[in-house]
């Protein structure tokens, strides 16, 4: 049986008092939301944080959905034609 050792990066230093203040000053500004960033649904979080715990991972890959959602990946007849 072969041994496996884990190495852990250095941890990060710790923040700046400028890294601090740009923080600080971040906390007041609101989240702006745009075409390329919509808001999440109260249905997509639902589904995200059940996929994660079925799949014990914190990053849903097209290869999930795809086992998850078969249908979301068929393509209309019109479009295969096309």
């Amino acid at each position: 049986m072969a041994t496996v050792f884990y190495f852990l990066p250095n941890p990060p230093p710790p923040l700046t008092e400028e890294e601090k203040a740009e923080l600080a000053a971040l906390k007041d500004r609101p989240i702006v939301y745009d075409e390329e960033c919509p808001p999440t649904t109260k249905e997509e979080a639902d589904e995200a944080i059940y996929l994660m715990r079925k799949y014990k991972t914190r990053r849903i890959t097209k290869e999930i959905l795809m086992a998850e959602f078969p249908e979301r990946f068929q393509k209309h007849k019109s479009e295969a034609a096309g």
